[in-house]
């Protein structure tokens, strides 16, 4: 009699057990689609549908296994496209550039995102410099498109640079970012070299281009 009510509790903890496992499954299938879908979010950018910077430094980090060149791009006039023509406008001007630069990047085997504002970024691991140099080139060309005030045409500049297998997401960004600085300068696309700085200091970044974009 003891052993029956035994194996007959042991019996009723095991289906409940199994009853609750297969109640939940619903529910933690639903959080891992919640899950991946905030995961996706975090990867990719909103408005443009390219990848986010947290997307980028992952697609970099999936290309370790090779040199790679990192191109990040900056549109020259975006601010007074802004103010003199309205937000809508400046937004359809970013996703016509991300939608470019997704282009390019599925064509040339590489990725694009978004860096944040007007500033986008490509990876491509397999190509020259020349090769990049071009890319670079195509992906600063002058977007036009229309606003309630007119036709609007925005055009861009880039830097390139190679990072080895080895370099940092951080140290690529930043030797990029250098190469724009000195693109916006001389007023074409230019490659990073060994030894290369800032022209100025960081920080007043963003006020320099906007006081460039007035005069």
């Amino acid at each position: 009699m003891r052993k029956t009510l035994i194996a007959g509790l042991a019996a009723t903890a095991l289906v409940g057990a199994l009853g609750g496992r297969l109640s939940a499954t619903p529910t933690i299938r639903a959080l891992r689609r919640h899950n991946d879908t905030l995961a996706e979010q975090v990867r990719s950018d909103r408005l443009t549908g390219v990848l986010s910077r947290a997307g980028l430094e992952q697609a970099y980090a999936a290309s370790n296994d090779h040199g790679r060149f990192v191109v990040v791009v900056d549109l020259d006039t975006f601010k007074s496209v802004n103010d003199e023509h309205g937000h809508p406008t400046g937004d359809r001007v970013l996703s016509a550039l991300g939608a470019r630069l997704a282009d390019l990047a599925s064509r040339h085997r590489g990725w694009a995102g978004r860096l944040g504002g007007d500033e986008f970024a490509l990876i491509l691991a397999d190509c020259t410099a020349s090769q990049a140099l071009q890319i670079a080139t195509q992906a600063v060309a002058a977007i036009v498109t229309d606003s309630r005030t007119g036709s609007v045409q925005v055009a861009g500049s880039a830097g390139v640079a190679y990072a080895a297998a080895t370099t940092s997401w951080s140290n690529a960004l930043t030797d990029a970012d250098i190469a724009l600085y000195h693109a916006k300068q001389r007023g074409t696309i230019t490659l990073f070299e060994p030894g290369m700085t800032y022209p100025q200091p960081p920080a007043p970044r963003r006020r320099a281009r906007d006081v460039r974009e007035r005069n």
